[in-house]
């Protein structure tokens, strides 16, 4: 089997056979399946384990525990699927889907430096105009001491992000891309995303707009990386330090212990409210400064990108 590697883009890879890059509506159906098969072994696969938390009294530790097990077995077995899919189906190798061995510890750090950059110029910004402050909640889920749960939950975080970033950026983007152009699948495989996230508690549109902004920026930084490695890292750190760092609801739940326990204040279309700030205009700037600022490093790479027929 052939393959037609973009020099530019190792991440836009595919078998160049028409019948395995399907149609955007049949490719998005197909990650839907993956991601309630997925969901529904997960569920089952979980329940014992569920059903011994009962015996840990600390209920930090419950908390803790409960949603590692949901971050862990909810997105195992949707990777799981996108695998079998790529292996059995496609013929590809795994490694086509963004996971490329050179250099992958620096682009996993370079994520993370960057997720940690950006969310917390989100928290900055919100401080400056007196947008946050402190939440007095439960003493026992808050503060240093519950650094180690917080750091468990960051492993399961690991896990999920990488999860949506092998559906959305590794597999979807690339077929979408290579059926039709780049600006195709950016745009649908981060509609995806967002809409993920569109039955998620305390969402609005602007929320689900935010996501889908937040999808073309990963798109875009794995494009630019040529890998999926610090898409993954950038994905988790963001969501690990939205909820179990800074204490924000993270995209509209309960995330468990936090260090810090911050709350948004003013109005919500500004902060996020309770969808937290990934719901607000203060996500969305920072988000558009992203978006722009790799734009504007990539230059004629990007058209060079765009011309590419796979």
């Amino acid at each position: 089997m052939s393959y037609l590697i973009s020099s530019k883009n190792p991440l836009l890879v595919f078998a160049k056979i028409d019948d395995k890059k399907p149609h955007w509506l049949v490719a998005l159906l197909l990650a839907y399946t993956f991601l309630i098969l997925g969901q529904i072994i997960g569920y089952f696969a979980r329940m014992p384990f569920e059903s011994a938390i009962n015996s840990v009294i600390s209920p930090v530790w419950q908390s803790t525990i409960s949603l590692f097990i949901r971050l862990i077995f909810a997105n195992i077995f949707i990777i799981g699927c996108v695998f079998l899919w790529v292996h059995l189906y496609e013929k590809r190798p795994l490694s086509y889907l963004g996971f490329k061995k050179k250099n992958f510890a620096e682009l996993y750090l370079k994520g993370i430096l960057c997720g940690i950059l950006m969310f917390s110029t989100v928290v900055a910004v919100m401080a400056v105009f007196q947008l946050v402050t402190w939440e007095n909640g439960n003493p026992m889920l808050q503060g240093v001491k519950v650094l180690f749960p917080t750091l468990v939950l960051l492993s399961g975080f690991v896990i999920q992000g990488a999860t949506e970033e092998i559906l959305c950026r590794g597999w979807l983007m690339p077929i979408l891309s290579a059926r039709y152009n780049l600006s195709v699948g950016v745009f649908l495989s981060s509609s995806l995303f967002g809409m993920l996230h569109a039955f998620n508690q305390n969402v609005t549109v602007f929320a689900v707009i935010n996501i889908i902004l937040v999808g073309v920026f990963f798109s875009l930084f794995a494009l630019r990386q040529g890998s999926l490695w610090g898409a993954c890292a950038l994905h988790s750190v963001w969501n690990w330090l939205q909820g179990n760092f800074f204490g924000f609801q993270g995209s509209g739940q309960d995330v468990g212990p936090t260090i810090m326990n911050l709350k948004e204040i003013g109005p919500e279309w500004i902060t996020g409210g309770a969808f937290g700030p990934e719901g607000g205009s203060v996500c969305s700037l920072v988000i558009c400064i992203g978006i722009g600022t790799i734009l504007y490093l990539n230059g004629n790479d990007i058209k060079k990108i765009k011309s590419i027929q796979l």
